[in-house]
């Protein structure tokens, strides 16, 4: 997994990415396609369209397989994390 990938993610949120990412690949093929992403936008509280879904699979989906792998999830994950404000008391 490259450095650029993991964006500095500790081991312990590379396993929790791991653990979701494995939770949203359905059918265990090793990649996220569309619908799996539906679900996981669906969950995190992300507002989406179908236009939304088809502009996150073209942003994310780097090598252009029609799918989200781990390393492609990561970047994801990592701008829904800077995406949500911080929780104060």
């Amino acid at each position: 997994m490259s450095a650029i990938a993991n964006n500095n993610f500790s081991q312990e949120e590379l396993a929790s990415f791991k653990e979701s990412f494995d939770t949203f690949d359905k059918n265990g093929d090793g990649a996220i396609n569309a619908s799996e992403l539906k679900s996981l936008l669906r969950i995190v509280g992300e507002k989406f369209h179908a236009k939304h879904i088809s502009e996150t699979m073209q942003e994310f989906d780097t090598n252009k397989d029609d799918h989200i792998d781990f390393e492609e999830f990561l970047a994801l994950a990592n701008k829904i994390v800077k995406n949500r404000a911080p929780i104060t008391p």
